[in-house]
């Protein structure tokens, strides 16, 4: 065994089977098992050397020594046991074609088909029987059945219905002079039923404080309208003009939401309107982040907390 330029080990294929026959060291062992979860080509390759040392056993390759082992450390699993039986099976699939081979060359046509599709065993002879048989049932059926289907199909043939005229179509009567010789039927399309507009989303207010601390946070109920909004009035200290940036942050700090330039609606008792969509919030803690936004800062000016039930 040596190592590649990647340092991931390499694996000969004597080494592959003296794994197979369980001839490796401790440490080789473990190696390759560990390698078999990480290298999918050597586990290709582990698999065709199983193929091939079943193949081995069951055409008697394999000297005494690797026998015993093979039965010993090979034939551990169900799946190996079954590779066995399957080459064990075409070994004697093949062995009767080159054993019928040399009986073909010089037997007679006949002989050679019987040899060829194995005529001369019972399972053949019983499906053959089978098939005759068959084939002399369908012909006793047609036999019985013919007089009566040919007197079914004469008697559809003479049974068959006239076909029926086709209702005459009234005339219209004459019209006089003033009136159309043909009236057409004017079609009134139904009136689409009236569309009903949208409701307005729903707006829910809710007035949040700088002084509340998380254990005083307050509990708010969401609206249940797809498109409602819940309006997070953000107070501030009296005669505080400016323009605002706010952050909807999660228990965990992470960033749910942001609004730009938000200004006072009241700028005498400092309050800023913070619309947030209602399916983005989930039960849990929010927190607000209020930053001004027209001075190039980064600095918080004030901290919400609120909870959604």
């Amino acid at each position: 065994m040596a190592n590649s330029d990647n340092n991931s080990p390499e694996f000969s294929d004597d080494a592959i089977r003296r794994f197979l026959f369980g001839r490796l060291s401790a440490a080789e062992q473990t190696t390759l098992e560990e390698s078999l979860f990480t290298d999918d080509s050597l586990e290709a390759r582990v698999r065709l050397a199983e193929f091939d040392l079943a193949d081995e056993y069951a055409l008697g390759r394999l000297s005494l020594p690797d026998r015993g082992a093979f039965e010993e450390k090979f034939l551990l699993s169900t799946e190996r046991q079954r590779q066995l039986r399957v080459s064990t099976a075409l070994r004697n699939r093949f062995a009767s074609v080159t054993t019928t081979a040399p009986k073909l060359a010089k037997a007679s046509v006949s002989e050679r088909v019987r040899l060829l599709f194995g005529f001369n065993q019972r399972a053949w002879r019983l499906a053959f029987a089978i098939a005759i048989l068959a084939v002399l049932v369908g012909m006793v059926f047609l036999l019985v059945k013919e007089p009566r289907i040919k007197e079914g199909i004469r008697v559809n043939i003479f049974n068959r219905r006239a076909p029926v005229p086709a209702p005459s179509v009234p005339k219209m009567a004459a019209h006089s002079d003033n009136t159309s010789s043909a009236r057409e039927h004017q079609l009134t399309p139904s009136p689409m039923p009236a569309h009903e507009p949208a409701a307005p989303p729903a707006i829910l207010t809710v007035e949040l404080f700088t002084k509340a601390l998380r254990d005083q946070m307050q509990s708010i109920d969401l609206p249940k309208g797809e498109h409602d909004v819940v309006r997070l009035q953000l107070t501030l200290k009296p005669n505080r003009t400016a323009s605002y940036r706010a952050d909807l942050l999660a228990a965990n700090d992470q960033g749910i939401f942001s609004s730009q330039a938000l200004q006072s609606t009241d700028p005498d008792a400092g309050k800023v309107d913070f619309d947030v969509p209602a399916q983005l919030l989930l039960s849990g803690d929010y927190q607000v982040s209020l930053h001004r936004a027209d001075d190039g800062s980064k600095k918080i000016v004030a901290s919400y907390y609120f909870r959604v039930k």
